[in-house]
Formats: structure tokens, C-alpha cells, sequence
């Protein structure tokens, strides 16, 4: 064998070395750029007291459920009555 000095040592680890460093701080930067982003839509989706804010899409679909909640509920009172009022009736 031979022998190996420090300076060939070093000689071959430090490109290594430099793309290993290069290789964590451009992962790190994409991370932050990412948790960026995120952040950004999240203040989209939740107001800083934590309430969410709703998507237009979203309350959309809601205002049609709720229609169609009233609706029904206006039938099922409408049915309620005509049968307590066929109910009086029969009563008498």
C-alpha cells in the first residue's frame, strides 16, 4: 500500500464535500420556498383568529343545501299541518 498524505486526503474529499453542502442548502432553499407557498394559501383558507374562510365554491354548494334544507323543512310543515288539521277533524 501506499501511503496516503493529508494533502491527497483532502484533495479528494473536499470536492465531495462541496457538492454535499451545495447539494443541503439548495434542498434547504426549495424546502423554505415551499413552506412559503403553503403559508401563503393557508392565509387563503384560515384568518389569523383560526377561523376557515370558506371557498367560493364551497359556499356555493352550501347556499343550495341550504335552499333545499328550507324547502323541505317549509313541505314537512306544510304536511304537519294538513294532517293535524285531518286529525281536528276527525276528532269532531
Amino acid at each position: 500500500m501506499k501511503n496516503f498524505d493529508l494533502a491527497t486526503l483532502l484533495a479528494g474529499i473536499i470536492p465531495v464535500m462541496l457538492a454535499a453542502m451545495w447539494w443541503v442548502i439548495s434542498n434547504v432553499n426549495e424546502l423554505r420556498g415551499d413552506i412559503q407557498l403553503l403559508q401563503a394559501n393557508m392565509m387563503m383558507l384560515v384568518d389569523p383568529p383560526g377561523q376557515i374562510i370558506p371557498s367560493p365554491g364551497n359556499a356555493f354548494a352550501r347556499q343550495e343545501l341550504k335552499e333545499e334544507i328550507i324547502e323541505r323543512l317549509a313541505d314537512l310543515h306544510v304536511r304537519l299541518r294538513l294532517i293535524e288539521e285531518s286529525n281536528a277533524h276527525k276528532g269532531q
